[in-house]
């Protein structure tokens, strides 16, 4: 199970920013295989903050934190324990834009080419139909296209970053990523039991070339 909690900092600097406003959620995602990180953020050109937000930020791990509204962030990663005034950030997301009540994943992953990156993705948080789940796959690994198969049936072939939603049974279903359109296996199958109006998000993560290809799957009553 990730784990989820809340940064008291950063909530600090997300709430503070148009209280009044229509609240957001945000998450922030370490997708980047065996690199600890720490994570400074920042309202947009406001210095880089003497001490990380997110300390020694643990792959596969989440933070999740509301905010009072619409605002504007930088968000500078860097390895963990380097001195932001001294080194260079692995990741560097400037002005990225939070607006009114939405719901966002920002993902620190690799690119198709294995380079360090982040994708900002909008959620789908509208109500789940009773007796079903909302399933979105986020392909953010160094792999080739792979395609979703569920319950034997393909349903979405992706590329780095995209994504894809479906709405599946609340039942358990076998899923698996496979070469598009040849059956060939990426994963073993692996049943999922899917819980009534919940939402599912599986990011695929890591190198499939370098070994680490991996998985988060973040769970959304």
């Amino acid at each position: 199970m990730r784990k989820l909690f809340t940064v008291a900092f950063l909530l600090a600097l997300l709430v503070s920013a148009g209280a009044a406003e229509a609240a957001s959620r945000v998450f922030v995602i370490h997708g980047i295989p065996s690199v600890p990180v720490d994570v400074y953020a920042s309202l947009a050109g406001a210095p880089i903050p003497g001490t990380p937000t997110i300390p020694g930020f643990q792959p596969k791990a989440i933070v999740g934190v509301p905010t009072g509204g619409a605002l504007t962030v930088d968000i500078r990663i860097y390895a963990q324990g380097a001195d932001p005034q001294m080194a260079h950030p692995v990741i560097e997301v400037l002005g990225a834009t939070i607006p009114d009540n939405v719901e966002l994943s920002i993902l620190a992953h690799l690119d198709g080419h294995g380079a360090p990156t982040a994708t900002i993705y909008q959620n789908d948080n509208s109500p789940v139909q009773p007796g079903m789940a909302r399933v979105s796959v986020r392909h953010a690994a160094e792999a080739p296209a792979v395609q979703l198969v569920a319950g034997g049936f393909p349903k979405l072939a992706l590329t780095n970053p995209y994504f894809g939603d479906l709405e599946v049974p609340a039942t358990v279903i076998p899923l698996q990523l496979q070469v598009p359109f040849t059956g060939a296996a990426v994963t073993p199958s692996v049943q999922v039991a899917f819980a009534s109006q919940t939402r599912y998000f599986v990011y695929a993560i890591g190198s499939l070339t370098g070994g680490s290809f991996d998985f988060i799957l973040h769970v959304v009553p």
